[in-house]
């Protein structure tokens, strides 16, 4: 790749109007002809070699294999290991570096290289701009995908001058944020959905046609009436509420137990609803093989394992599953001591999930051993074997009885980078290996070593507000680097200290990157 020399300093702005007689400042003016003023430097010094580096750029985008443009070297390890990252990456247009967003503004920083590539479309990002750009010139190259033209432009002088005097420069909206309206105590419905909308792995999957409802035949599919909801979400520009009428029916229709207008709950419908979309979307019977969208976005599986006190045989089994449940009730019970000894001990998303996989001791009559054939005491301990893209986690806060049913009430923390792998297979079974060996095992599983870590970044939250019998759902999902609140037709901007505050009742952990 040809080496682009930096930008000189920016020239004076100069005084323009449009046909209306208002002024247009020289950056829009420079954003109009070249995208802005930093790339009209970048090609009257450098154009030639600025040409050739996209092309080169857009030719290993759309020509060689995806993985390559999705591939970049660890920073954070030190080592240079490849990490391929599900989100988009920027390839600098002026040097042969691949980065994530974060490595990008460093890059900036350090080289004072500011333009870089993205990985998906090629799109052109500015970092003095510290924003997308749109350059005629080169938005015929990233259309034609680093093709060399076959025909000349078309666009004459005055197609120009037009452009020039009546552009406008709001972003597109069209990206899945709109509000869903409530049809009566549907909010249970509303946040499972607006979860999915902003699921990319669900969202890639019907944006890209995975489900044709115009060869399905089933009567009110529910897959075909989300595909609608995808359509209208990201097709035009609409602030108003969506009526999710076709969902409901197919709902109705699909679960008997969601007919009417009575308040449900939020868990039991997203394993409604994904259960009913495995099945519409040529699910197979054998979770292993299943290809559907549901299988590769939720699946795991958990290794659950009982040693034989007395003859220490061992018993494995894998369990499949779609979330993961955690018990805040025993959990709320040991806070409430802690706090009336003096301690003031709040209760962490990790503290429950280090009780779910911890070992639970077994009575002989609970556990019959086939080794010893009778029963015995035992120890049993889940684990994390299987970890899918897209880890939801339900905080248990409904607690029913014969006769009465409640809510817990307790705050549970959780954070926006959550690490997988002190729970997984894995790492429980090296901690066993390594007690037999040298007694106690060493708890210093993840201080700083990236190669121990799975990181999982914080992609929804769902939240129950108010009493069992008479409460109401909001969600908050992330789009992008922003977090929006959805409360039915209201969408919201908010902080992440705002998410992070919400009394979590269902958390959806997305994976950040694969490891080639």
């Amino acid at each position: 790749m040809d080496t682009v020399a930096k930008a000189p300093p920016l020239a004076s702005p100069k005084v323009v109007k449009n046909s209306k007689g208002a002024l247009v400042p020289s950056s829009q003016m420079a954003h109009i002809a070249y995208g802005c003023e930093h790339m009209r430097e970048m090609l009257e010094n450098a154009r030639k070699a600025t040409f050739s580096n996209y092309r080169a750029i857009l030719q290993d985008i759309h020509e060689k294999p995806s993985i390559i443009a999705q591939t970049h070297k660890s920073a954070a390890a030190g080592d240079g290991r490849p990490i391929v990252s599900l989100r988009p990456l920027y390839l600098c247009l002026q040097c042969p570096m691949i980065m994530t967003e974060a490595d990008r503004d460093g890059h900036i920083e350090s080289k004072l290289h500011c333009f870089s590539v993205e990985s998906r479309d090629g799109h052109l990002y500015c970092g003095n701009c510290q924003d997308f750009i749109y350059d005629p010139d080169l938005e015929v190259r990233r259309l034609q995908k680093g093709k060399k033209r076959k025909y000349e432009d078309t666009t004459t002088a005055d197609d120009h001058k037009l452009i020039v005097n009546n552009s406008t420069f709001l972003p597109c909206r069209a990206i899945g944020l709109r509000g869903l309206y409530n049809m009566g105590q549907t909010c249970f419905m509303s946040v499972i959905l607006q979860t999915l909308m902003h699921n990319p792995f669900v969202r890639n999957f019907y944006l890209s046609e995975g489900h044709r409802t115009v060869d399905c035949e089933k009567e009110a599919c529910v897959s075909c009436a989300l595909d609608e909801m995808f359509v209208e979400f990201h097709s035009a520009e609409k602030t108003e509420g969506f009526g999710a009428v076709s969902m409901l029916l197919g709902s109705w229709l699909a679960g008997e137990a969601l007919a009417g207008y009575q308040q449900q709950d939020a868990h039991e419908y997203m394993q409604f609803i994904l259960n009913t979309l495995h099945l519409q979307n040529g699910g197979s019977s054998d979770s292993e093989d299943c290809k559907c969208v549901v299988h590769q976005t939720f699946y795991g599986k958990l290794s659950s394992t009982v040693t034989c006190d007395k003859c220490r045989n061992v018993t494995t089994a894998l369990d499949p599953y779609m979330d993961l449940s955690l018990d805040v009730r025993n959990q709320a019970k040991k806070r409430k001591l802690d706090v009336k000894s003096g301690d003031d001990v709040q209760l962490d998303l990790r503290d429950c999930l280090e009780r779910f996989t911890g070992r639970e001791k077994l009575a002989a009559a609970d556990y019959t051993c086939q080794n010893c054939e009778s029963g015995q005491n035992a120890t049993k301990q889940l684990s994390i074997k299987r970890l899918p893209p897209v880890l939801p986690v339900h905080l248990k806060r409904f607690e029913h009885t014969k006769s009465t049913s409640s809510k817990i009430e307790t705050n549970v923390r959780f954070p926006m980078k959550l690490d997988i792998f002190p729970y997984t297979t894995q790492h429980k079974s090296s901690q066993t290996k390594a007690a037999k060996l040298s007694g106690p095992a060493n708890t210093n599983y993840n201080m700083n070593t990236p190669t121990n870590s799975l990181i999982y970044e914080l992609s929804s939250v769902i939240v129950h507000k108010g009493k069992i019998d008479s409460g109401h759902y909001v969600s908050y999902s992330r789009e992008g680097n922003d977090w929006f609140l959805f409360d039915d037709s209201k969408v919201v901007l908010v902080s992440e200290a705002e998410v992070l505050g919400a009394e979590a009742y269902l958390l959806f952990y997305m994976v950040s990157g694969l490891e080639m």
